[in-house]
């Protein structure tokens, strides 16, 4: 038996974090967070058909949040000053 998707609140932590809304029954949107050293929020949102199976949707996310990392790693590396 699936479990049907259920709304997740972002978890207040110092690193990553992510949230899980329902906008209607037919999709389901996750929102991936993750701040820099200055304390700015950078978000990522993507959208699935909730039919889309979930290995798919769980690699996709997997991409979309090592994206994101290394997005804001890059802000904080240029923060410090560090060139990659």
């Amino acid at each position: 038996m699936i479990r049907p998707f259920t709304r997740r609140a972002p978890r207040r932590n110092g690193g990553f974090s992510w949230g899980r809304v329902l906008p209607s029954e037919q999709t389901v949107t996750y929102r991936l967070f993750r701040r820099d050293l200055t304390g700015a929020l950078h978000c990522s949102m993507h959208t699935f058909h909730a039919a889309t199976p979930r290995r798919a949707i769980a690699n996709d996310l997997r991409r979309a949040r090592h994206k994101l990392r290394d997005r804001v790693d890059e802000i904080d590396l240029a923060t410090m000053g560090i060139t990659a």
